[in-house]
């Protein structure tokens, strides 16, 4: 999933995607003596344009050297297979080790092979030298590691994973590309928080925590009783019936738990909410971790121009889903608010309480809290920017932020 992107003239030449494209080609197929071959080709071109009789000599030599070292290369191009063995999702600033199997499928010895990642998003960047094997022998298998360092958070393509011999030039790489893409999860970076209070207040949930898992619709298993007019047939409890020859069904308690609501606020219209936006998800991450190793059930609602509704918690997702969630989200250019209320405020009556991370505060939102609190539903607000404290609201309402 390609990431949103703010286009300036000022943004890092990586980010600008002819020339990420033209670089990548460059570093694919030349080794580093290559490049600087290419180079002096380039400079004895300009050097001819000012009638320098050495510059003839000079260019001749060197485009001699790649156009030789094309063709004496090519039957020496591997024939590879390759597949990468991933580790679990890493966070945002971390860096991503894992381990590539390279298998020579040829009938010949693949000598000087270099495996490494090509066409990355600017958001992952390789680290150190890619290696090198030596040489590998037909039907032989290799282990190499790579490393990428993921600068950002969000869900990414690993589109060409790329082995190369430059054996015998030196000069020109011959790749062979591995077939196939790899997905992979950058999490949001955060700091886990010691506690995060919420009020406690159990509601009652129709069809309990099965039907909040979606895996059913009946509630609790209490019992078994005696079989009564206008009870279901899908109740019946068969080991009873079989044993005692008489009509037994299973009985179920109602269950009451506590149910959350987390608001995530994705409005960002410009490159300072961006990175406003980026701090808000790390915080809801910080949350969500307090509360997911408690009994709760989590609705997450992403709100901008539309509303997405996620659930999680018991038995309904790990807390590894919930940053999952938050890795994906992107961000928009309004908030919608009627989508909220109209998304929000039917759940309000099951919800214990309600906390809302915010990119900004206006009467819209302190509207939005009104209606909450209205429905009897407790909140916790938290405002990223600086400058917009939330207002109106009971000290315990308001989330400091770290």
């Amino acid at each position: 999933m390609a990431r949103r992107r703010r286009w300036s003239f000022f943004m890092p030449a990586e980010e600008h995607r002819l020339l990420r494209y033209l670089s990548d080609r460059y570093r694919a197929w030349l080794t580093p003596l290559g490049q600087a071959t290419l180079w002096g080709t380039g400079a004895a071109a300009l050097m001819m344009l000012w009638g320098l009789p050495p510059a003839m000599t000079f260019f001749s030599f060197c485009s001699g050297m790649l156009l030789g070292a094309i063709v004496v290369g090519l039957p020496f191009r591997p024939r590879l297979a390759l597949s990468r063995r991933m580790p679990p999702p890493v966070s945002a600033g971390d860096t991503l080790l894992y381990r590539v199997v390279v298998e020579n499928r040829g009938s010949r010895p693949a000598r000087k092979v270099v495996v490494e990642e090509r066409n990355l998003p600017p958001e992952l960047k390789p680290t150190g030298e890619p290696p090198v094997l030596e040489q590998l022998a037909p039907g032989e298998q290799a282990e190499v590691n790579l490393s990428l360092e993921c600068t950002t958070r969000g869900a990414y393509e690993l589109p060409w994973l790329q082995a190369a011999s430059f054996f015998p030039s030196a000069l020109v790489k011959w790749p062979r590309r591995a077939p196939g893409k790899e997905r992979l999860l950058v999490y949001p970076r955060f700091t886990p928080l010691e506690r995060f209070e919420v009020p406690h207040g159990r509601n009652y949930q129709p069809g309990g925590i099965p039907t909040a898992s979606s895996v059913g619709e009946s509630t609790e298993l209490a019992g078994t009783r005696e079989w009564r007019e206008g009870d279901r047939m899908r109740d019946i409890h068969w080991p009873s019936l079989a044993r005692t020859g008489r009509l037994v069904v299973k009985e179920y308690q109602e269950e009451y738990f506590v149910r959350l609501a987390m608001v995530l606020d994705v409005e960002a219209r410009t490159a300072r909410d961006d990175a406003l936006f980026e701090r808000s998800l790390s915080l809801a991450a910080g949350i969500a971790d307090v509360l997911a190793r408690q009994e709760y059930i989590i609705d997450i609602f992403a709100a901008g121009s539309q509303v997405f509704h996620f659930q999680a918690g018991r038995a309904l997702a790990h807390f590894e889903h919930i940053l999952e969630i938050l890795a994906c989200l992107e961000a928009e250019d309004r908030l919608d608010m009627n989508a909220l209320e109209a998304a929000l405020l039917p759940e309000a009556g099951k919800l214990s309480a309600v906390v809302l991370v915010m990119m900004d505060w206006d009467e819209e939102r302190a509207g939005l809290i009104r209606k909450l609190k209205a429905h009897g539903v407790a909140v916790r607000v938290l405002s990223v920017r600086p400058d917009r404290r939330p207002e109106g609201l009971a000290p315990d309402e308001v989330v400091e932020l770290p």
